[in-house]
């Protein structure tokens, strides 16, 4: 395999944190302090953290600095501190975040690696809190050269999330460009943190193929780290992209790992779109019959969330995709139950629009001689069963 694939990179990534998780109870089985305190650190600065999912970082925080006291290890409190931070940028705390470097602040010598993390956290705190001056301001404060290690590629980070969120999006790419190529391996919530905000600036620049590369090497790091919501957001992304190249076979593997995900793991406000976007795929590849069941379980979606816009739009995609494939009397049954159940939820404006789909089918797409006979047919039919 290749060593800068991204299926290597994918399981790279996952082995190095699987041998962070594992390394903690060892250390403890070992009954030393220093090995203890040293696993520790390690997985807490490197294991990734999101919001709004499970993670042991916490209590090894907890554990680490309860252990540094005791030992007296004032430096590694400070670097404790740093990264709790960290965490609570991610987690969307940004007053917490900026009072937990100011406890630290005033111990830091100028152009330490300590202080050179807490001045690129500022930044980043200051620039999701569009405070893009004293952001900039922040970043001068940075002694460079850069220190040594995965340290010293922060302040290019945060002066690439600075410049997407003013709007440089060209001075954005070449800066985020710069950091993900320093940055190491191990430094994976960075490089995912890098790869979505790349991926981003170039959507936005109209650059889709550069675009998806990003983003899918992102899930997969996502993946390695065992964030499945983070990873069903990716497979949306990606699959996305891939239907918009005409993709529709790599979009539609993306879209089933998403739905299978879902199904352990429910994101109800992203399985509404992952429905319609396997529907559309389907319906690409001409899978009339899979396009149709998706996008009917949508329409159920909507229904059942009271989304007026979204069921209608839903059951008018279905009749089109049926009327398309020949299949009038499919669409035709499609859009009576719709027009059922609008009268039974008391939807007029909805009774109303399939009313209309009703009559283009019978004026424009058969005919009325043709819509009517088949309608007699139907209604045959119903009566013999």
């Amino acid at each position: 395999m290749n060593p800068r694939s991204p299926e290597a990179i994918e399981a790279q990534a996952r082995a190095f944190l699987a041998d962070l998780l594992m390394a903690v109870p060892l250390a403890r089985a070992q009954d030393a302090a220093a090995a203890r305190l040293a696993a520790l650190e390690r997985a807490a600065l490197f294991t990734p953290v999101f919001p709004d999912w499970p993670t042991p970082v916490d209590a090894w925080l907890d554990e680490a600095e309860a252990l540094a006291r005791e030992q007296g290890q004032s430096a590694l409190l400070t670097r404790l501190a740093l990264r709790r931070a960290v965490l609570q940028m991610r987690r969307r705390e940004p007053e917490a975040a900026l009072a937990t470097l100011a406890q630290v602040d005033g111990a830091l010598a100028p152009g330490s690696a300590e202080r050179t993390w807490l001045l690129a956290t500022r930044a980043r705190i200051l620039t999701r809190q569009q405070q893009f001056e004293a952001a900039q301001r922040t970043l001068a404060e940075i002694d460079w050269p850069r220190v040594d290690g995965w340290i010293g590629w922060l302040p290019l980070v945060a002066r690439g999330e600075r410049e997407l969120e003013a709007g440089a999006l060209g001075a954005a790419a070449a800066t985020l460009h710069t950091a993900l190529l320093g940055l190491p391996a191990e430094a994976v919530e960075e490089r995912i943190q890098v790869l979505q905000s790349l991926g981003f600036v170039l959507i936005t620049q109209g650059r889709p193929q550069p675009a998806r590369v990003q983003l899918d090497l992102a899930r997969r790091l996502l993946r390695a780290a065992g964030a499945w919501p983070e990873v069903i957001q990716m497979d949306l992304a990606v699959a996305s992209l891939h239907a918009a190249s005409g993709d529709t076979a790599a979009a539609q593997a993306l879209f089933a790992d998403a739905a299978a995900l879902c199904e352990r793991h429910p994101q109800p406000q992203l399985e509404t779109l992952l429905g319609l976007g396997l529907a559309r795929t389907l319906a690409a590849r001409g899978e009339v019959e899979a396009a149709v069941a998706a996008a009917l379980e949508v329409a159920k979606s909507h229904a059942r969330q009271g989304s007026v816009l979204g069921y209608v739009s839903m059951i008018v995609f279905v009749a089109r995709l049926q009327a398309d494939a020949d299949r009038p009397a499919e669409a035709y049954r499609t859009l009576a139950t719709g027009l059922a159940v609008a009268q039974h939820r008391r939807w007029p404006a909805v009774e109303q629009v399939m009313r209309a789909r009703i009559a283009h089918l019978r004026e424009v797409v058969l005919g009325p001689e043709r819509f009517d006979a088949m309608a007699r047919e139907l209604l045959a039919r119903m009566q013999a069963g």
